[in-house]
């Protein structure tokens, strides 16, 4: 996918409001899927399920993976920056964390994009008024985690690193927003399908470094475990690489205005989890910074 022009229609905002179903589910998946399995096995059984479905979904479209070691090299990057580390790092912080709050911590996805995306794509430049918004948005992650426990770690202990280990992966995702448009062009599904495979192997060996395999897990963590392979990892990786190149890496991080609202509603829902009142107000203020980046003019 090289840089083109953008372009936003119809079939745009629907794979956006996709990825939001998807994406914004994943976290009450993991909430409960983390009940029998540690974060690193979760993570690799999540990106080896959703490398199945993909790598039968290319075969039954008659595609082939590149055999030349280039693409592979990208492949390796994007699956290590927007699959291994974010979904490792978010499953070890919901350990400490509501599922809500992890979502609503992505919000901050659009802000790192904004800053990442000036210094790698010309046409994704850093104005003042993005600039500004990042400085909005900042104000508000900070009031997530507590200006005071970020000062003091031992505030809050590992609520406070698990919080931040949710913001690393933020910045894993924006990271590899902005990088994959930037990979020489490939069909969507195989691109999406090699990331998958590369990430597949790098995260078994991740988990086989840090922690004995899983036992066979009771039917609701098994199954939760399956539906982020098959949904928010290979049915996302399926969309959103095609969809970065249409529409630009901007334009996907806009899942983050839903994506914490959908995950806040599952939370709730289904898992009874509450939010304190200062978790919304920071939730306000980084949506301010990323609908003011938004608007047009310098």
């Amino acid at each position: 996918m090289n840089a083109t022009r953008l372009q936003v229609g119809p079939t745009e905002w629907f794979g956006l409001a996709t990825l939001v179903t998807v994406w914004g589910s994943a976290f009450a998946l993991t909430q409960v899927a983390l009940e029998a399995i540690d974060p690193w096995w979760l993570t690799a059984l999540r990106i080896n399920i959703g490398a199945a479905a993909l790598l039968a979904l290319v075969h039954a479209r008659g595609y082939r993976l590149p055999r030349t070691p280039r693409p592979w090299l990208w492949f390796a990057w994007l699956g290590a920056v927007g699959n291994v580390a974010p979904f490792a790092l978010i499953a070890w912080g919901q350990q400490h964390v509501p599922s809500s709050l992890a979502g609503i911590l992505m919000s901050a996805v659009p802000l790192v994009t904004i800053v990442v995306a000036h210094y790698v794509l010309p046409d994704e430049r850093l104005t003042r008024r993005r600039l500004a918004a990042f400085v909005i948005g900042f104000a508000g992650v900070v009031l997530l985690i507590g200006p005071l426990a970020l000062g003091d770690l031992s505030a809050r202990g590992m609520r406070v690193l698990a919080e931040l280990a949710i913001l690393a992966a933020a910045t894993g995702y924006a990271l590899n927003g902005v990088t994959a448009r930037l990979v020489p062009r490939l069909p969507g599904p195989l691109l999406a399908c090699g990331v998958l495979c590369a990430a597949a192997l790098q995260s078994l060996v991740l988990a086989a470094l840090l922690a004995p395999p899983p036992a066979w897990p009771p039917w609701q963590p098994g199954l939760a475990v399956l539906l982020l392979g098959i949904f928010p990892t290979a049915l996302g990786a399926g969309i959103v690489y095609p969809l970065i190149g249409r529409a630009g890496a901007g334009f996907v991080s806009l899942t983050n205005y839903l994506v914490p609202g959908f995950s806040v509603l599952l939370g709730t829902l289904l898992l009874d989890e509450r939010l304190a009142a200062t978790d919304y107000a920071g939730l306000g203020l980084i949506l301010a910074g990323v609908l003011w980046s938004r608007r047009r003019g310098r």
